[in-house]
């Protein structure tokens, strides 16, 4: 695939990512005339205990625009246990972080992420405009990897796609059942 295929193909992605979460949001308005009633109570309400949130630095690997390479950006996530830590990872690997810092798993729903004895398994879904050439998939393969094997608790990584073990991601990689960290 040549470059300017390439890009275009980017472009697409990205243009086609920005399209869909520009939908109008509504949002409810009250009626005039209408009267919302508070609750009224006596009693002082009693405070809920707060769960004790962590903070982690960590490295997300997204792609230049070209899918040449790998490109590092150091996020802080806030979480409650391991699995919150690998959902929140996988949340910031979702975002792009700059016109020239990409992320391809951005339009990929993550339907699922769970971690079991050191197997992390995600079910995910990939919709038509995520697909990639054989380049791309490389690429989003070893940011997936990158990120979550930095973890020293993380063993290996199960892709699901649709609840089904896939032969490949996106039609161009074989995958493993699970990937291993090395």
């Amino acid at each position: 695939m040549t470059i300017s295929k390439t890009r275009g193909l980017l472009a697409f992605i990205v243009l086609a990512c920005t399209l869909a979460g520009c939908g109008a949001q509504d949002k409810p308005q009250e009626q005039p005339g209408s009267a919302v009633e508070e609750p009224t109570s006596s009693a002082s309400p009693s405070p809920e205990p707060t769960a004790v949130v962590n903070e982690r630095e960590a490295t997300i690997y997204l792609t230049d625009a070209e899918l040449l390479e790998t490109v590092e950006r150091t996020v802080k996530l806030a979480y409650d246990s391991e699995s919150d830590l690998i959902k929140a990872a996988i949340a910031a690997l979702q975002k792009d972080d700059g016109e020239n810092a990409l992320s391809l798993w951005k339009p990929i729903e993550i339907k699922s992420a769970e971690l079991a004895e050191g197997q992390v398994t995600l079910d995910i879904h990939i919709p038509d405009e995520a697909r990639l050439g054989a380049p791309g998939e490389l690429l989003a393969i070893e940011t997936l990897q990158k990120t979550l094997f930095q973890f020293e608790f993380v063993k290996s990584i199960d892709i699901l796609i649709d609840g089904e073990a896939a032969e490949s991601l996106m039609g161009h990689v074989d995958l493993e059942h699970p990937m291993k960290k090395e």
